[in-house]
Formats: C-alpha cells, sequence, structure tokens
C-alpha cells in the first residue's frame, strides 16, 4: 500500500473509533457525537440557520436535518423565524441547556483519553498538519 494511502486510510480509521467511543460515552444520555456537534456549535455561536449548521460542520444539508429532526423530537433544540419568515434558525432548548455542562464533561474526559499519550506540542503539531490537509481537501470537496 502507498504510504499516501495508508495515511489517509489511518486518519479514517482514527476518526471512526473516535466516533465509536463518543457515541458508546454520549448514549447513556440520549445523544450521539453527530448531536453533540451540532448542540457544541449552538452553544458556542448561537442560533444558526440550518444551512449556516451545515456550512460550518462540512456535513451534506441531508444529515444536518435528520439530526435536527431527532434532536427536536428530543426536546433539544426549537426552530425559530428569523428575520425573513421562510428562515427558520435553530437554537438550543432550556433542557439542552441545562445538560451541556454534563455532555461537555464526558466529551472532554473521552478527549483526554485518547490524547493522553500526546504531549502538548505534538498535539499542536497534529493540528497544523491536519489544517494542511483540510485546506488541501476544502479545494476538492466539490
Amino acid at each position: 500500500m502507498e504510504h499516501s494511502e495508508l495515511l489517509l486510510h489511518q486518519l479514517f480509521q482514527t476518526v471512526r473509533i473516535i466516533t465509536k467511543g463518543l457515541n458508546r460515552r454520549l448514549e447513556p444520555y440520549g445523544i450521539y457525537g453527530s448531536e453533540w456537534s451540532i448542540i457544541t456549535t449552538l452553544n458556542e455561536k448561537g442560533s444558526m440557520t440550518q444551512a449556516a449548521l451545515a456550512s460550518y460542520l462540512n456535513i451534506e444539508p441531508p444529515a444536518v436535518s435528520k439530526s435536527l429532526v431527532k434532536l427536536e423530537r428530543k426536546g433539544l433544540i426549537m426552530r425559530i423565524s428569523g428575520v425573513d419568515k421562510r428562515e427558520k434558525k435553530v437554537t438550543l432548548s432550556q433542557q439542552a441547556l441545562d445538560q451541556c455542562f454534563l455532555w461537555k464533561e464526558i466529551v472532554g474526559h473521552h478527549r483526554n483519553a485518547i490524547l493522553n499519550n500526546l504531549s502538548e506540542e505534538e498535539q499542536k503539531e497534529l493540528t497544523m498538519l491536519l489544517k494542511i490537509i483540510f485546506q488541501n481537501a476544502q479545494q476538492y470537496k466539490e
């Protein structure tokens, strides 16, 4: 296997196992990693349109829509009218805001466990390298 192919294979496998582990830890609390990414984005950035969420998270709009429907059924988000009546903004419910601290703590423990053997310097270097790969990938996303 060519080294570049091996590298990208390892990257995909790493993301998959991180996602599985995160889902396993969040499942008892009724949410999944894909939903957490939406919740944490709304918590940090405030209300956003569905299109803005999809763009920010680099997730296909139908996948975001599916997650939003689930979050709405769970009472964790609300859709409110924007300036333009056709535009709906997504915002966190009080129930989600009340639980965010607990979820953030669980995610933080997971993150610390998987990065445990990397020094801060190694984490910074890996972040820089992943940003370069991300920027290169941006050119080929469409």
